[in-house]
């Protein structure tokens, strides 16, 4: 089976890729993946990425969100030659991260900097998660 992006709905490319090669490396494993553009293939569809708030804490002038949930939702099909049906829709699937939002010590304020980088590997964390579990979908346990 080869792998291809054909759509993505989320502003980040970097996690879009990630769905991709976590998809390729789950077929890796099963000896089923193939190099580069062919048929049959697997289309994958990154459709949204989620972002809410876990547990709030009470700080001056306003709440604030003690932890992040992270999440992106895509769905995948196989497609065996140009033109022909899609078959094993795996339907959308979700897989989510949660991670701390870090603050500075002396201040208490949120550290944005930080915060940032931890979205990102929890975000990418997720699609590589995600990717692995449509390619199970698709190929079975």
């Amino acid at each position: 089976m080869h792998v291809t992006l054909v759509r993505t709905l989320v502003p980040d490319a970097v996690a879009s890729d990630e769905v991709a090669s976590g998809l390729r490396e789950e077929l890796a494993r099963r000896g089923v993946l193939e190099q580069g553009d062919g048929w049959p293939r697997i289309e994958v569809e990154v459709l949204r990425a989620d972002e809410t708030s876990e547990g709030i804490a009470a700080r001056p002038n306003r709440p604030v969100a003690r932890a992040t949930d992270v999440a992106l939702v895509a769905r995948a099909w196989v497609v065996a030659a140009p033109g022909s049906s899609p078959q094993s829709d795996t339907g959308d699937l979700r897989a989510e991260d949660t991670i701390a939002v870090d603050t500075n010590a002396a201040t208490g304020a949120q550290d944005l900097r930080a915060s940032a980088f931890h979205r990102a590997d929890a975000l990418n964390a997720a699609a590589r998660r995600l990717g692995r579990e449509l390619a199970r979908r698709i190929a079975g346990p």
